[in-house]
């Protein structure tokens, strides 16, 4: 079990707010989304794909699924980012990080300046 604070006198003291707030929250933060644009526009520019057809392709390849009926008829589920927790968002970005260095050859900044 984590233990985030304190409590003293019935309120609860946090030791870091904000990875209280991380942890607790379902979904991507405002940050991780802001920063998958930047890298999304950047590849997007080095590519010369559109930001929607480069988006399309990173989701493809990193989120996607093959599920197959009882027929084994194949589909492809494609999940999409905002569906992502926090951890499972860090997670897609550090897949995302590495294939953009290793193969494409795109050096992504790691924040958002």
């Amino acid at each position: 079990m984590k233990a985030f604070g304190i409590i003293k006198k019935g309120k609860l003291i946090l030791n870091d707010k904000r990875l209280f707030q991380d942890e607790r929250s379902p979904n991507r933060s405002k940050e991780q989304n802001s920063l998958f644009w930047r890298w999304v526009d950047i590849i997007s520019k080095e590519t010369g794909y559109t930001k929607e057809e480069t988006k399309e392709l990173i989701c493809y390849k990193f989120l996607s699924r093959d599920i197959f009926d009882e027929d084994h008829e194949k589909t492809v589920m494609i999940k999409g980012t905002s569906t992502l927790t926090r951890k499972e968002f860090k997670e897609f970005m550090d897949e995302l990080l590495y294939w953009s260095n290793s193969t494409l050859g795109i050096n992504l900044p790691y924040n958002n300046e």
